[in-house]
């Protein structure tokens, strides 16, 4: 029987992500997006976080906990959609043909606020976890809000129930989808509603985007706080993942929904800071910013030109802009699946030459 129960090597690492995961696992797992590995499970809120691992098998009994919908492929095929909620095993059928395949455990919904944990994930008693896959030399950030989480794009705008949980699928984001395409290692950093300097409509204003992104588990990271007066091992180790390339989708939510929107100095300021500490975070980091058209005022895209402007003119020469545009037929007026891959096609290129990876 391949089995796994999660043990970290030691508390240091309990904020590891991929290679760098468990054990006396760690040739057998390969994780994606941020995770949290303590000592006897992994937890994430990150939309997109994914496990893979190669097994012989009949069977695959996946102990989850927390309210998410999960993809689960095989050899890069969907096998399964299922939710999880309360602690609970999830047994699916798989293969059975005693050849190793490739299984992938995706997170396709958001928890803002909340979270997963994943307790184990075991083979049938004739089953056997293999060696685990392995990512090509290849690893991309995405830092954005609901279009890149993939917010209602199985949904329509004309939907009138508040049908969220239900037709939100980071899997079919543009974001995954570039990440796949490449099969790059990727971290899916993206929060609905929040902004750099202001939220949607001034939702929680004390959690926006630069304090979330400082946390392995944004989504648990409130009720984390709430019960230590040391922040520092919930905080994400920045070491533990470097990428080549970050492509930043961010601002909407500070330009868009009821007014008073968010004061274009400071986003400027706020957005040129975290180009700044990402640098020093990931030497030779190339950034692609990315902005669209909002409502009412269109503030955003002037805005991000002028921040690239700047950085230009600064003798800055390892970032991209590009303006997008989008057909928001999805939920709440969110890109749809069709969108999402049209969004995938646009930049891919963009990324492909800064990562130098079109060749490869």
């Amino acid at each position: 029987m391949g089995f796994l129960r999660f043990f970290s090597v030691a508390m240091a690492f309990c904020a590891m992500s991929a290679e760098a995961s468990m054990e006396f696992n760690s040739s057998q797992f390969l994780f994606s997006g941020r995770w949290d590995h303590a000592s006897s499970y992994s937890r994430t809120s990150a939309p997109g976080a994914m496990v893979q691992f190669n097994a012989v098998a009949s069977s695959l009994d996946l102990e989850l906990e927390g309210h998410a919908r999960w993809r689960l492929d095989q050899d890069g095929k969907q096998l399964a959609i299922f939710v999880t909620d309360r602690k609970t095993v999830k047994n699916v059928k798989v293969a059975g043909d005693g050849k190793s395949h490739l299984y992938r455990l995706i997170k396709i919904s958001e928890s803002n606020p909340g979270g997963v944990i994943l307790h184990t994930i075991a083979t049938d008693k004739k089953g056997k976890l293999m060696a685990a896959p392995k990512f090509a030399n290849r690893r991309i950030e995405f830092i954005g809000d609901s279009f890149t989480v993939g917010y209602g794009c199985e949904g329509h705008v004309a939907d009138q129930e508040d049908h969220v949980f239900e037709t939100t699928n980071t899997s079919k984001s543009y974001a995954f989808l570039l990440a796949d395409g490449f099969k790059a290692d990727f971290q899916i950093n993206a929060f609905s509603g929040r902004g750099l300097v202001r939220n949607y409509d001034n939702i929680v204003p004390e959690w926006k985007i630069p304090r979330l992104y400082k946390y392995t588990a944004p989504g648990f990271a409130p009720e984390d706080v709430s019960k230590t007066s040391d922040e520092s091992s919930l905080l994400w180790n920045f070491d533990s993942f470097h990428p080549q390339v970050v492509v930043m989708f961010i601002g909407i939510n500070d330009f868009q929904g009821n007014p008073p929107y968010g004061d274009k100095d400071e986003f400027k300021k706020a957005y040129r800071e975290m180009i700044k500490d990402l640098r020093l975070k990931h030497p030779g980091v190339k950034f692609l910013l990315v902005s669209t058209k909002v409502w009412p005022n269109d503030d955003l895209t002037p805005t991000v030109k002028s921040i690239y402007e700047t950085e230009i003119a600064d003798g800055n020469k390892d970032l991209e802009f590009l303006e997008v545009r989008t057909t928001n037929e999805g939920l709440h007026g969110h890109p749809t699946e069709r969108s999402q891959v049209d969004l995938a096609n646009t930049i891919r290129p963009i990324v492909g030459r800064l990562g130098k990876w079109m060749s490869r």
